[in-house]
């Protein structure tokens, strides 16, 4: 592919038609996700259910092997559209390839954390978030089509920590994952800590031992 393939997320509305400039993406970008939550797993060790409440709100245990360490925004499919733009002899043009509603992209499952078996301590807490538009990584653009294909555009949806229910993790496009650089983000002023088992041979597969919100300290 000569020139690496663009990616937008927001409302329909908001995403160019036909040309538009790195701005005009920039901006359509800034229109979509807001909101994201940073999670953090670790192994529990010897955690009790009583030692949550003295856990730090930013979310430092340096006592305890980190498996899991991420940021993931609220891309919510449901209210999102995608558009998919390519620049030409123009670096500052692109032209519009593709625009669809993100509910109708296809679906994957892939497995986040944790993948064995265990007791677990996870760290959650929300963020405000703005990003630029998504590119697949510079080092993995040789693995893409050549040409732009609609069912190359997957959804990755993923059990994670604690959650009974899937969350919608990010994309990926032909394979290789879309990232989405950070403009700013700002943390909420509280955290939940939880400590939760798996099990994946018992009768009950996750057992959420106890969990506990941590506020931020006074300034």
């Amino acid at each position: 592919m000569d020139h690496p393939l663009v990616f937008v997320v927001a409302p329909a509305a908001c995403l160019p038609e036909a040309e538009a400039t790195w701005e005009d993406l920039a901006l359509a970008q800034s229109q979509g996700p807001g909101g994201a939550f940073a999670l953090r797993i670790f192994t529990a060790g010897t955690t009790a259910t009583d030692d949550l409440a003295d856990l730090p709100w930013s979310g430092d245990s340096p006592s305890r092997r980190c498996i899991c360490d991420a940021v993931v925004p609220q891309f919510d499919p449901r209210s999102n559209a995608i558009g998919v733009y390519q620049s030409g002899a123009d670096p500052n043009q692109f032209h519009c390839l593709d625009r669809f509603e993100l509910s109708e992209a296809s679906n994957e499952t892939c497995w986040f954390y944790p993948t064995h078996d265990g007791t677990f301590l996870s760290w959650e807490r929300a963020l405000t978030i703005g990003l630029e538009p998504g590119m697949v990584p510079a080092e993995a653009q040789h693995q893409l089509p050549s040409s732009y294909e609609r069912s190359q555009l997957t959804l990755l949806w993923s059990l994670l920590a604690d959650d009974v229910s899937l969350t919608c993790v990010g994309l990926t496009y032909g394979g290789q994952r879309i990232e989405w650089p950070q403009v700013h983000r700002h943390p909420e002023p509280m955290a939940t800590w939880s400590l939760f088992t798996v099990d994946t041979q018992g009768e009950v597969t996750l057992t959420i031992n106890g969990s506990q919100t941590v506020f931020q300290p006074a300034a």
